[in-house]
């Protein structure tokens, strides 16, 4: 693994702040694309203007509105009240904070240089956010009673950064459409490796990922699932599977299904209708993939599907890639209790959607700046030490709300104040319950 060593100082503190301002200077001097009525919306000059109000928006913890307004404004008894703060967002649209997120990553991620043998490990996966009951949205489950978002995205493990990400309606999640999407709307300069876990089993991802240009894959499969891989062996093993996939049902493809000449993949409609595709090429279609089954503790295997070169990635490379993918799983839980995707100032969903773009970026915009942050280890110590990951945050944050006239502070040397001890082979046992607790967020509205 190659790490790029940083020198710790504040330059890429104020290079990533003055980055994201400048992206919001932008789309405030041109906002016809961001807002609800061109025509109307920010004309008047008024406080809350756009570039502010997206700002605020950015900087904002888990404090309520007036909270919130009285710290960004540092106590202006004339700054502006909850009720003109909720009246001006409304009227920027979700997908503003969508384009911030994306635009700021295209003009940061020249950060993200960490790599495995050049290539960066991009996790995907998948996490769900309550948010306030409403049965009238398609966020609304009937039966258990509760409004949930799901969160889709694509983080560079190494880098701890999140590369992309798609919001979906809890009832309508579809992980793998999602990743499709995320992959076919990105380019990729950089070599890449996808890495998920067993929900991402679909031929149609992996011809996906193969069709596109830098891009492998690295899928966990479940030992059980198709033919091929349920008739091998429990043990250690690496081979290469073939098969013919058809979206057609004849009478000769009905045969051939059964006698195991080929296997049916559900591909578009000719008849227009709407139904969940999984495969989007051609048919018939030759598909190929490597498969490697290796023990994890006695008697317990993983079976890992990859299109990695067999000589460059032997099995116990692949086995070090997969475990990197964790990664994702802790990100998902700093950005809930770190960033405070859990503590939202709003019930209505646009407005949610809002914060959750905001927070990917802050997430970002304080991971970039604490990866470049080095930590020196003392000899003697009992312990290697890592930063304070919560703490970095709440330093980034007051520094990008800080007024552009007033020095900026040593971020770097703050940051590297705040240290953990690296604790190796600690473990968790991992909760089962596939969603989670409907009552497990917060609105921060009130005074």
């Amino acid at each position: 693994m190659r790490k790029h060593k940083k020198k710790h100082d504040n330059r890429i503190a104020c290079e990533l702040k003055e980055a994201l301002q400048g992206i919001v200077t932008e789309m405030a001097s041109e906002p016809s694309s961001f807002i609800v009525d061109p025509a109307r919306d920010f004309t008047r000059r008024r406080k809350l203007d756009m570039e502010t109000l997206v700002n605020l928006i950015l900087s904002m913890k888990g404090g309520s509105i007036s909270k919130e307004l009285y710290t960004y404004f540092g106590g202006d008894v004339e700054a502006a009240t909850s009720s003109a703060f909720v009246q001006q967002r409304a009227k920027i649209i979700a997908d503003a904070f969508e384009y911030l997120f994306r635009k700021f990553n295209d003009e940061s991620s020249h950060l993200d240089t960490n790599t495995y043998e050049g290539y960066h490990l991009l996790a995907v996966d998948g996490s769900d956010i309550n948010i306030a009951k409403n049965p009238e949205s398609d966020t609304y489950f009937v039966k258990s009673d509760y409004n949930q978002f799901h969160l889709n995205a694509v983080y560079d493990a190494l880098n701890k950064t999140y590369f992309d990400a798609l919001i979906q309606p809890a009832p309508k999640e579809h992980e793998i459409r999602a990743a499709i999407s995320m992959i076919t709307r990105n380019e990729f300069r950089d070599k890449a490796i996808i890495i998920a876990d067993r929900g991402y089993e679909c031929f149609g991802l992996y011809e996906h990922i193969h069709r596109t240009d830098n891009l492998d894959c690295l899928i966990r499969v479940k030992n059980k699932g198709t033919k091929e891989v349920r008739d091998m062996p429990m043990a250690d093993w690496d081979i290469d599977v073939s098969f013919e996939l058809r979206t057609t049902q004849t009478r000769q493809d009905q045969k051939d299904f059964a006698e195991g000449k080929a296997k049916f993949v559900r591909g578009p409609s000719k008849r227009g209708i709407d139904k969940q595709v999984t495969w989007d090429f051609e048919s018939p279609f030759m598909f190929s993939y490597r498969v490697v089954r290796f023990e994890i503790s006695p008697g317990e295997y993983e079976t890992l599907v990859t299109s990695l070169d067999r000589e460059a990635f032997p099995l116990e490379k692949l086995k070090e890639l997969y475990h990197l993918r964790w990664g994702i799983e802790t990100s998902f839980r700093e950005l809930k209790y770190a960033i405070g995707v859990l503590n939202f100032h709003a019930r209505r969903e646009d407005f949610i959607l809002q914060e959750i773009y905001a927070m990917f970026t802050m997430y970002n915009f304080c991971e970039r700046i604490t990866m470049s942050v080095v930590i020196e280890q003392v000899d003697g110590r009992l312990h290697t030490y890592q930063v304070n990951f919560t703490m970095a945050i709440h330093i980034c944050r007051d520094f990008f709300a800080l007024p552009s006239y007033r020095p900026p502070p040593d971020v770097s040397s703050l940051i590297a104040r705040h240290i953990l001890p690296v604790r190796e082979g600690r473990s968790d046992k991992r909760k089962l319950n596939k969603r989670m607790n409907p009552i497990m967020f917060t609105y921060r509205v009130a005074a």
